[in-house]
């Protein structure tokens, strides 16, 4: 898969693509049947996203929290699905400026859109103005194909990013799997901590988690990692420490894989919640906090 950031480099390619539009945060199940449906044949198979959501820049103080901050991660959902082509652009108030038909023949003077898959509650442009009859419009005047996925539902909800993320906060992993369609998971890189896991015997990979990423609630819960050709099982704790005296207090997430001994610092690891253990709790002091620890591991 080939990950652009800029229009003006899909000049160089050589056909046609066909565009699967949206934002696709969490890439779900209803995100999926979107992105499946951009084929038309002999084009490429193309997703249209922005690099961070328009209300990061639009208005900040109600940007949702993400169920996939991480770039990497976001883009190996979508290379699993076949797709040729990510346009990852970055939003910008110009962006914000520009008008339905402007956007639409901006990217049609780049490249030749062959056509264009859209959820049926899709809206972009200026102030939204564009929707799927503008889409559909367009398309016909231009010699475009076009898709319109109806919202999936599940248990007569709709299968969205918002329902995920409420689902999610109020920690219902399984509902959230169903709509997913894989275990919630979190991506980061190992990075070095205090050692101090590894002093009460149970070395952690830890991974900083950014102040915009979609949680559970804080806590202990039962993880697994694909490393390599290995499974890492284990726990991990989300949360801030609150036994442990720091200057600063990010959320952090510390895992520790049971049949894992390795150095993993530095690695990208992407690790599923499986199962809540118990909710993040104060200690009165590291020999309580390592007693603790050792019952969770038998709750694996």
């Amino acid at each position: 898969m080939n990950i652009l950031s800029s229009i003006d480099e899909l000049r160089s390619l050589q056909r046609p693509v066909h565009w699967a539009m949206g934002f696709f945060d969490g890439v779900h199940r209803g995100h999926r049947r979107v992105i499946e449906s951009a084929s038309t044949p002999g084009a490429l198979r193309g997703v249209f996203t922005f690099a961070e959501h328009p209300l990061a820049l639009l208005w900040p103080e109600i940007q949702p929290r993400l169920l996939t901050p991480d770039a990497e991660q976001k883009a190996d959902l979508m290379r699993e699905l076949g797709v040729d082509i990510l346009l990852r652009l970055p939003f910008t108030r110009r962006i914000a400026a520009l008008g339905p038909a402007e956007f639409l023949n901006i990217l049609q003077a780049a490249c030749p859109i062959a056509g264009i898959s859209v959820g049926s509650n899709w809206r972009f442009g200026r102030d939204g103005a564009g929707d799927t009859d503008f889409v559909q419009e367009y398309a016909a005047q231009h010699g475009i194909r076009t898709c319109v996925q109806p919202l999936l539902e599940q248990a007569g909800e709709t299968v969205c990013s918002s329902r995920i993320r409420s689902c999610l906060a109020a920690g219902r992993l399984a509902e959230c799997e169903e709509m997913l369609g894989r275990p919630f998971s979190i991506c980061g890189t190992v990075e070095h901590g205090q050692h101090l896991a590894r002093q009460l015997g149970y070395p952690t990979a830890n991974i900083t988690l950014p102040p915009h990423a979609a949680l559970p609630p804080f806590g202990v819960y039962a993880v697994s990692c694909r490393y390599g050709d290995t499974t890492l099982c284990g726990m991990a704790n989300i949360g801030l420490r609150p036994t442990i005296d720091e200057t600063e207090k990010p959320i952090r997430l510390e895992a520790h894989f049971t049949n894992w001994n390795g150095d993993l610092y530095g690695k990208r690891l992407e690790i599923s919640l499986t199962r809540f253990i118990r909710p993040e709790l104060r200690f009165d002091g590291i020999e309580s906090l390592r007693k603790q620890i050792a019952l969770d591991l038998t709750r694996l």
